[in-house]
């Protein structure tokens, strides 16, 4: 089962980066979003309209090219791990830092996001 989470969520990254915002929209509808501490859209958010009301959408209006590009993504089990960068064009520079992502899946669902990056060189970059 484990594999089967992992291209779950891969298949999450590459339905973000390619704009298909109706399968993000599916993948996340019961998921309970943990935006970090320290993000300008801190807090925690259940699904799928909510996440992309006051995280997904926020940031693609904050950050011109805003992009998650994964290098690993880590079999934990029923816990997901995704280690990779952001990318983007923030009003006060670039966005280019480092994330962590914890998904947990649960029945062939993302159920659970746990969010983790450097807050403060995000939220300088896009000027918040």
């Amino acid at each position: 089962m484990s594999q089967e989470n992992v291209d779950l969520v891969r298949s999450a990254y590459e339905a973000f980066g390619s704009g298909d915002m109706d399968t993000v929209t599916r993948l996340l509808a019961d998921t309970e979003w943990h935006e970090a501490e320290g993000m300008p859209y801190r807090g925690t958010f259940t699904g799928a309209n909510a996440i992309l009301s006051n995280v997904l959408g926020p940031i693609n209006q904050d950050v011109e090219g805003f992009s998650v590009q994964p290098d690993e993504i880590l079999d934990a089990g029923d816990k997901v791990v995704s280690l990779g960068r952001y990318g983007g064009q923030g009003a006060n520079g670039p966005v280019d830092l480092k994330y962590a992502h914890v998904w947990t899946v649960r029945d062939g669902a993302l159920v659970r996001f746990d969010h983790y990056t450097d807050t403060k060189l995000f939220s300088q970059a896009v000027g918040k």
